[in-house]
């Protein structure tokens, strides 16, 4: 089925266009139906059409370095997809599926190439549209946003600011306000800890492109615990304590209250964590709970099941909220018990040594 100049003239989207080149475009390009959850581009497939929307609503999908499935965005009538594979002679960089039935115009690429041969405002057009993508998409498949909603992800690429570092300067000082989230775009970080009684910062982690940090001094409101310096020439993403509260936050830590959990199978139903040091833990701990200290969290949290649902507790509500946050924002279905330990009406142990910082945790 083949359509007219005018079916396509209503669209801005072409506005560009000569007239000769709408009708010759109106001639090769074909109308296609998709049922509801199709797959119509896969990711690392060699692109071979252009598609524009005419009715539906799809979803674009990109997978991250981490393997998580990021939703890039959801787009409806009057959007087109495809012309980045197509304008760089590359593989398809997302998925696109169905979410509703959807009435498409396809344009297979050997047309899709002549049009833009003859029409510059045209592939101008597309390649600013095809640039802005790729942005987002290098920042959407950062994994602190792979599960951001795509509106809130708008919200933080509307608020984040770019920051260079020199080799060995320090990003976040211990011991200084927390003001900024940070999220690594090149380069890598130290974590560098001072300990009390030691004589030099021990490092602690390394953190590389795509990691986040600077979280749980914004998460608790406590001056930074650790120092992060660029070993060598880093740009970071920066998202103020405002914004971070107000996206990242709100998206990524959910609470549990204690009058809420079964009692009596609260086993059957969570894995508890206890967020604290061992010290802590071995004095008074929920029965059954694993210790992961938060400061071990990012590292050992790889051991932990992504189908269990997790209940994360410290003292009072500090360190439990970092770590329901760091599972959470890792795929992990985790909740963060409001008020710690001490608003747990369930059984408790004390003084026992417990299980402290396992490299791999199991579930019975």
């Amino acid at each position: 089925m083949t359509l007219q100049s005018s079916d396509l003239r209503k669209y801005n989207y072409f506005s560009s266009l000569s007239n000769d080149a709408l009708e010759a475009l109106s001639k090769k390009m074909v109308v296609v139906n998709f049922p509801a959850r199709a797959e119509i581009v896969r990711e690392g497939v060699v692109g071979d059409a252009f598609y524009f929307v005419k009715e539906g609503r799809l979803e674009v999908a990109k997978k991250t370095r981490s393997g998580q499935e990021a939703k890039i965005s959801v787009i409806g009538g009057g959007h087109g997809f495809g012309e980045t594979a197509l304008l760089t002679c590359s593989v398809r960089t997302c998925s696109v599926r169905s979410l509703t039935p959807a009435t498409l115009y396809r344009l297979p690429k050997a047309d899709f190439d002549e049009v833009v041969l003859h029409e510059a405002a045209f592939k101008n057009m597309l390649q600013k549209k095809a640039g802005d993508f790729e942005h987002y998409n290098r920042i959407k498949t950062l994994r602190p946003f792979a599960l951001l909603e795509p509106d809130k992800m708008f919200a933080v690429l509307s608020r984040m600011v770019e920051k260079t570092f020199a080799p060995g300067e320090d990003i976040i000082v211990q011991g200084g306000k927390g003001d900024y989230y940070y999220i690594v775009k090149s380069g890598s970080v130290a974590v560098l800890q001072q300990k009390k009684g030691g004589q030099e910062p021990e490092q602690v982690a390394v953190l590389a492109e795509g990691d986040g940090f600077g979280e749980e001094a914004l998460i608790r409101d406590d001056p930074r615990n650790a120092t992060c310096r660029a070993i060598g020439e880093t740009v970071v993403y920066a998202l103020d304590k405002v914004d971070f509260n107000q996206v990242m936050k709100a998206s990524f830590l959910d609470n549990i209250f204690s009058e809420d959990i079964p009692m009596d199978k609260y086993l059957d139903k969570y894995v508890i964590i206890d967020a604290r040091i061992p010290s802590e833990y071995e004095e008074e701990h929920i029965r059954g709970s694993l210790n992961l200290p938060v400061e071990a969290l990012r590292q050992q949290c790889l051991g932990l099941d992504p189908s269990k649902e997790y209940i994360t507790y410290c003292t009072n509500d500090a360190r439990g909220m970092v770590a329901a946050f760091l599972l959470k924002n890792r795929g992990f279905k985790a909740r963060c018990l409001r008020g710690g330990i001490s608003s747990w009406t369930g059984p408790v142990v004390t003084n026992t040594d417990g299980v402290h910082m396992p490299r791999r945790v199991e579930h019975r």
